[in-house]
């Protein structure tokens, strides 16, 4: 049986980032080429990618970023009627952020950082939380 081909947003304003999670996304999607994920560099562009694109299967969405932070994107996305998942990606893993990320309309936060070994984790959104909504998703 072939798996259903969805499609993720990502929302990230860092290279490194981006790259990590574009693997990341592709690995847990099980996608071969790069149709399974758009990328938006700032919380503006994010809210224009949802208004005028197909519609998403999840958006994954950093804080901080230039134009327009993932707290206001994210309330934007939801005052638009959309209910795709949104999982917030921060370094900021303060539970004042999660708060207000969860207050925005996101469904769950993953931090990028990991607060014991203070590695760089910005995939962990696809491999714990996003990961279960595309293995769902592609049934």
């Amino acid at each position: 049986m072939a798996r259903k081909m969805i499609r993720v947003l990502l929302v990230e304003d860092e290279e490194i980032h981006r790259v990590m999670a574009r693997a990341a996304v592709k690995a847990a999607a099980g996608a071969e080429d790069d149709d399974v994920l758009d990328v938006a560099e700032n919380g503006a562009a994010a809210v224009r990618r949802v208004r005028e694109v197909a519609p998403y299967d999840l958006i994954l969405m950093d804080r901080q970023m230039p134009v327009m932070d993932g707290h206001e994107a994210t309330r934007r996305i939801r005052a638009m009627g959309v209910t795709t998942p949104i999982v917030a990606v921060s370094s900021d893993g303060l539970p004042a952020d999660v708060e207000a990320f969860i207050g925005a309309g996101a469904d769950h936060f993953t931090p990028k950082v990991s607060q014991a070994t203070r590695q760089c984790r910005p995939c962990d959104a696809c491999m714990r939380h996003g990961q279960q909504y595309m293995i769902d998703l592609c049934k």
